[in-house]
C-alpha cells in the first residue's frame, strides 16, 4: 500500500532535534578526604540521593569518629527541603578502583575528573588543609562555577578579600575566640553546604544568599565590632534572628553578591544554547535583516526567562510616568555590514543591556507620633 501511496504523494519527515542543555545551577559537589573505614568500593566521584547510600559505604556521618564528608552530607539532606543529589569526590588513599590512577590524589586531578561529570554547581571543600582549599578557590575562578568553604580566622583569610568572585567563605565559629577543636563539626565541614543547598534549592535569580534559614548549623554570637571584621572580609555567617538561624553576609570573597554571579552564569549559558539551537535545528539561517532578527528573538527570549525568574527588573516607570525598561537589545542592520563581514558568516555586535534586581537585605523606617492633626 505504500508504493501505492507513493505513486500520487510522497512525504518525508526529518527530525528536527535541539542539542541539550547540560549546566546545571542547582547542585553542590561535596569535595573531602577519603572515608577511613570503608565498607566497599567507594567512586572517586559519584552523585547521592540520600545520605543512607553514603553510609551504606562505610562514610560515617554520625558519632565520635565521623569522616568529614560524611557530616557535610548529613547537613545537606537536614535542610527543607532536602537536595534531590548530592555530588561528592574524594581525596586521598581512595582513588578510581579501575584505574587506580595516584594522580587523582592531586586537586587539580580530582577536580579535572569531577569536570567531565555534569551536574553539579557548587564545590565546598571539606576537612583539607588550607592550601588545598585555596587551590580549589583558585581553580573555580577558572570555571563558571562556584565554590563555598570554610575559614576560621578573618585576620589572616585562606585568600585575600577582594581577589575572587566566585568563592564565598564561611565563618564557622559560635563566638569569636572559640577553639577549632570546639567547633560543632556541622558548623566545620556543613556550614558553606547547608547554605548553597538552601540557596540553590530556588532557581537562578529568584534567591539571596543572606537571610536563608539553615537546619543543623550552630548560630553565631558575636559583638558588632567582630561582625563588622568580617563583613570587611566578605565573611558570610550565621545568627539567630527572632529564634530562626538565619546567614548573613551573602557576599563572594571578592565582594559581588553571589546571587548575582549565579544567575549572570545561568543568563549566559540558557543565552548561548537558544541561539546554538537556533543555528542547528535550521537548516540555514540567512545573513539577512531577518535571519539577524531571529537570533535576536533568541536574546529577546533568555532575557524575558531572566526577568520572569527575578534576576532582571521588570519595566519601571519614573516620577513623570517614563518606562524604564528592564533590559534593551541591539543587533546591526544587514545594510550597515560589509561584504567582507558577511563573507565571514560571523555575526557580530549583538549586544543587550539588563538591569540587576537586586535584593532587599536591611529595611530602614522613621516616623513620628503626633498629637496634632495629619
Amino acid at each position: 500500500m505504500s508504493n501505492s501511496l507513493d505513486r500520487i504523494c510522497t512525504v518525508d519527515i526529518s527530525l528536527a532535534s535541539p542539542i541539550s542543555n547540560d549546566a546545571n545551577f542547582d547542585n553542590i559537589l561535596i569535595l573531602g578526604p577519603a572515608p577511613a573505614n570503608p565498607t566497599g568500593d567507594v567512586p572517586a566521584i559519584g552523585v547521592y540521593n540520600s545520605l543512607e547510600e553514603l553510609t551504606a559505604l562505610g562514610i560515617a556521618a554520625t558519632g565520635e569518629r565521623t569522616d568529614p564528608v560524611g557530616v557535610a552530607a548529613r547537613v545537606a539532606f537536614s535542610q527543607s527541603p532536602r537536595p534531590h543529589e548530592v555530588y561528592v569526590a574524594f581525596m586521598g588513599d581512595i582513588v578510581d578502583k579501575e584505574t587506580e590512577d595516584p594522580a587523582l590524589q592531586t586537586v587539580s586531578a580530582v577536580l579535572e575528573n569531577a569536570l567531565a561529570v555534569n551536574g553539579w554547581y557548587c564545590i565546598c571543600p571539606v576537612g583539607l588543609a588550607d592550601e588545598k582549599v585555596k587551590e580549589i578557590i583558585q581553580w573555580t575562578e577558572t570555571q563558571n562555577k562556584l565554590c563555598g568553604y570554610i575559614d576560621k580566622d578573618p585576620d589572616k583569610p585562606i585568600v585575600d578579600a577582594g581577589l575572587y568572585l566566585r568563592s564565598f567563605p564561611f565563618f564557622p565559629k559560635e563566638t569569636a575566640d572559640q577553639l577549632e577543636n570546639d567547633i560543632p563539626a556541622e558548623n566545620l565541614y556543613g556550614m558553606a553546604v547547608a547554605a548553597a543547598v538552601k540557596a540553590m534549592n530556588y532557581h537562578a535569580g529568584q534567591e539571596t544568599w543572606a537571610l536563608m534559614p539553615l537546619a543543623t548549623v550552630s548560630p553565631a554570637k558575636l559583638t558588632s565590632t567582630f561582625i563588622k571584621k568580617l563583613e570587611a572580609a566578605n565573611f558570610n555567617y550565621v545568627i539567630t534572628v527572632a529564634s530562626k538561624n538565619i546567614t548573613q553576609g551573602g557576599k563572594t570573597g571578592g565582594g559581588e553578591w553571589i546571587d548575582v554571579i549565579r544567575f549572570r552564569d545561568w543568563l549566559q549559558n540558557d543565552m548561548q544554547v537558544r541561539v546554538v539551537n537556533l543555528l542547528i535545528v535550521n537548516p540555514k539561517i540567512p545573513y539577512t535583516d531577518n535571519g539577524i532578527g531571529l537570533v535576536e528573538n533568541q536574546m529577546l527570549a533568555s532575557l524575558k526567562d531572566g526577568q520572569k525568574y527575578g534576576g532582571i527588573a521588570p519595566t519601571e516607570y519614573d516620577a513623570d510616568g517614563n518606562a524604564i525598561p528592564g533590559y534593551t537589545t541591539s543587533v546591526p542592520l544587514a545594510a550597515d555590514l560589509t561584504s567582507t563581514q558577511k563573507a565571514s558568516r560571523i555575526l557580530k555586535d549583538c549586544k543587550f543591556s539588563a538591569r540587576i534586581a537586586g535584593a532587599i537585605h536591611v529595611v530602614e523606617i522613621k516616623g513620628c507620633l503626633t498629637y496634632e492633626n495629619l
